[in-house]
């Protein structure tokens, strides 16, 4: 029904690319030794070995006439900030948005290799500086993510914003020119995590209310979990899915429910599974938008939250969960949706799962803040990253 991002074209590096080896989230195990490149000439370092299964890292490639030649690969390699497909540790698959990774580097530039099922749109940081989203052709591509840079350590991260349910992108290797990529930066200590709909994915939050394709404007970084994640010094993960519900979905359908799709590691592929490998502290809840659209869901809207609040305990048994609905429905729809998550909730704290809420506090939003297809855009997300970011203070001492 919605089509897929618009293509758009995307600045090609030279350079030697760099394969990596995950075994998985952060440091990761480290690559066999490498064959080092060729040396350089006329004062060019050589590149750095090839990455391949667990073991030692690769040597340098000797060094060009006049220049000293790098280390060899880094086995850290880069850190993953949301779910990945570890299957083929070597060349990672990710799909839901907000995934994407940290990288630290010596040298003037980093460019990526990467395979994607359609074009998607990332959003990289360099040195803590966002920059404007751009768009990456599908196949397989090198991507410039940050060049022109002066000679010394950097930092880059990069995350996808068009969402998982259009397809999966996979890293193939890392670029750096000029120098090697270098261990990444520790995770912060907080993790929260987002389970959703089109809000929490950004779905259209760049784009007007006229526009009739949200998908090139979908912002998983404006949304109001990203803006409070970094609020919070906190990674998200974020696991949502445009126009799906809890129970039903927004065109009447039952087919993955977030539910159903809550323990994958790709969005659309039932394996594999993903393994929780860090826990999160808060988990913020946001479903029932797409539930009552052709009416009261009924009991068996309360039934699907309270199995999903319950696997989601099962996952994290110290995460304070956060249930919230809005900011789209106003009257008789959204006080029918509160009493649905309030029973949920309730039944949660009868079964003696005591670090469970409902926070009722987020209003309606106005006609000014409506973004594509009447989404928030950036300035109701930013009100409600405030509330959120306000309670989980307030419960976490953060």
């Amino acid at each position: 029904m919605r089509t897929s991002v618009r293509q758009a074209l995307c600045a090609w590096v030279l350079g030697s690319l760099v394969p990596l080896s995950f075994a998985g989230c952060g440091s990761g195990d480290e690559s066999t030794s490498g064959t080092g490149g060729a040396g350089g000439t006329g004062g060019t370092t050589g590149a750095g070995g090839v990455a391949g299964a667990s073991g030692t890292t690769g040597s340098g490639g000797a060094a060009g006439a006049g220049g000293a030649g790098p280390t060899g690969v880094v086995a850290a390699g880069v850190r993953w900030v949301g779910r990945v497909d570890l299957t083929n540790a070597q060349q990672p698959r990710f799909s839901w948005s907000g995934t994407g990774f940290v990288a630290r580097f010596t040298g003037t530039s980093l460019a990526i290799q990467i395979n994607s099922s359609a074009a998607f749109i990332f959003k990289a940081v360099v040195d803590g500086t966002p920059g404007a989203a751009f768009t990456i052709p599908g196949g397989q591509q090198t991507a410039n993510i940050a060049t022109g840079l002066s000679a010394g350590t950097h930092v880059v991260e990069l995350y996808r914003q068009t969402e998982g349910s259009q397809g999966d992108s996979q890293l193939l290797g890392v670029t750096v020119g000029g120098g090697a990529l270098t261990a990444p930066p520790a995770p912060p200590p907080r993790l929260i995590e987002v389970i959703g709909d089109s809000i929490s994915c950004g779905y259209g939050t760049l784009g007007t209310l006229g526009d009739s394709d949200c998908f090139p404007t979908e912002s998983h970084w404006d949304t109001y979990g990203a803006v409070a994640a970094r609020a919070l010094g906190a990674d998200i993960h974020t696991i949502a899915m445009s126009g799906q519900g809890a129970y039903r979905n927004y065109g009447g359908d039952m087919n993955d429910t977030l539910p159903m799709v809550y323990t994958r590691a790709l969005t659309n592929d039932a394996t594999p599974a993903w393994d929780f490998r860090t826990q999160a502290q808060a988990v913020i809840v946001n479903l029932g938008t797409n539930d009552i659209n052709g009416g009261d869901p009924g009991t068996p809207f309360e039934t699907a939250y309270t199995g999903l609040l319950a696997a989601a305990r099962a996952k994290y048994p110290g995460a304070l969960i956060v249930c919230i609905i809005g900011p789209l429905l106003s009257g008789t729809e959204l006080s029918t949706m509160q009493a649905h998550i309030l029973a949920s909730v309730n039944a949660r704290l009868a079964a003696g799962d005591h670090n469970v809420e409902f926070f009722d506090q987020i209003a309606t939003q106005t006609s000014d803040k409506e973004a594509c297809q009447y989404h928030p855009d950036p300035a109701e997300n930013q009100i409600m990253a405030n509330q959120i970011v306000a309670e989980l203070r307030a419960r976490l001492g953060w």
